[in-house]
């Protein structure tokens, strides 16, 4: 019994150790647009913290996603706009 319970807790430390590494991580749209639909959905944006608690107003249309425009310009505040590059919905990530 107390192997499963420090397996199951071992388990349960891992992904929470997983979700936070990711939270901290900067994505490109296309990474978090998963069903490739053409916008970030709140359960694709769960992977971000930020994104969690700025959804209402990053979604300025109020369609309860984030467009590409959007999330870029919520990405790229206090960027000055020489630096910003737009992408574009299915290009293929800058390496």
């Amino acid at each position: 019994m107390k192997s499963k319970q420090l397996m199951l807790f071992l388990l349960t430390a891992g992904i929470a150790t997983s979700t936070m590494l990711n939270a901290s991580q900067i994505y490109i749209f296309e990474e978090l647009d998963s069903n490739r639909n053409g916008a970030i959905s709140m359960d694709e944006a769960m992977i971000r913290q930020d994104l969690v608690d700025n959804f209402a107003e990053i979604d300025r249309d109020g369609d309860n996603s984030l467009s590409v425009d959007e999330y870029s310009d919520y990405m790229n505040k206090g960027v000055p706009p020489e630096d910003v590059e737009i992408p574009e919905p299915g290009a293929a990530p800058v390496m």
